[in-house]
């Protein structure tokens, strides 16, 4: 038997998504201690939400602690079809 627990992010936090885009991460789902906690996700391009596992996330950070606002996101995890960034719309 398999028991899961779905838990309502009350201060939703903004995420990048591996190979789907930026969004919002709003319920968190924990499931046994053999699996990693997933993130129900909606996405901001399409307004699709996404179940994606925690290894597939990245959080933004909290400047006023330190941290850089946007994560550093790996070329591999980005989206053909994303928007390009302002720096590659210049070239």
């Amino acid at each position: 038997m398999i028991v899961q627990t779905i838990h309502e992010i009350m201060n939703p936090f903004d995420v990048y998504v591996k190979q789907l885009g930026h969004g919002v991460a709003m319920f968190m789902i924990s499931g046994s201690i053999t699996s990693n906690p997933q993130f129900m996700v909606k996405l901001y391009n399409s307004g699709d939400i996404r179940t994606v596992d925690q290894n597939d996330i990245k959080i933004y950070g909290n400047p006023t602690a330190g941290e850089a606002l946007v994560p550093d996101i790996p070329e591999s995890w980005q989206s053909k079809n994303q928007k390009p960034s302002s720096k590659e719309e210049s070239s």
